[in-house]
C-alpha cells in the first residue's frame, strides 16, 4: 500500500500543469535524502525513485499515445537498472547540489534522474 501511494505521489509531481494548480508535496529533498540514507529508509526510498521513474516513463508512453511521439522524456532508464543503483545515484547527486535541499523532493529527483539518465539523442 505504502508503495502505491508514493508511486501516486510521484506520478503527481509530473503532472503537466495545465491551468490549475497542481500539488506538490511539501517535503524537502533534504528531508528525503536523510530519509534515504537510513537503511530502515531503503525501500520507501526506492518505492519514490521507482514511482517517479514509472512515472516519467508514463508520460512519455501517454505524449507518444496522444499523438505528440517527439515529446522529449524527461530521463531514460535502462530496464536493467534496479532501485539500489537509482537510489545510489538520485543520493549522488543531491550531494553533489546541496542548493537542491531545501526544493521540493519532486523537483530534485526528476533532476537527477534526468541528469544521472539522459536521453541519447538520435540523428
Amino acid at each position: 500500500m505504502k508503495r502505491l501511494v508514493l508511486i501516486a505521489l510521484a506520478g503527481a509531481c509530473l503532472a503537466p500543469v495545465t491551468g490549475h494548480a497542481q500539488r506538490i508535496s511539501p517535503m524537502q529533498a533534504g528531508n528525503f535524502a536523510r530519509v534515504c540514507a537510513k537503511p530502515a529508509g531503503a525501500s520507501v526510498c526506492d518505492a519514490y525513485i521507482t514511482g517517479m521513474a514509472d512515472a516519467g516513463a508514463l508520460s512519455k508512453i501517454n505524449d507518444r499515445n496522444e499523438g505528440d511521439a517527439s515529446a522529449p522524456a524527461g530521463f531514460c532508464i535502462p530496464p536493467s537498472e534496479n532501485a539500489a543503483s537509482m537510489r545510489s545515484k538520485v543520493m549522488g547527486w543531491l550531494k553533489a547540489h546541496s542548493d537542491s535541499l531545501s526544493k521540493p523532493v519532486g523537483e530534485s529527483v526528476f533532476r537527477a534522474l534526468h541528469d544521472s539518465y539522459p536521453c541519447s539523442v538520435k540523428k
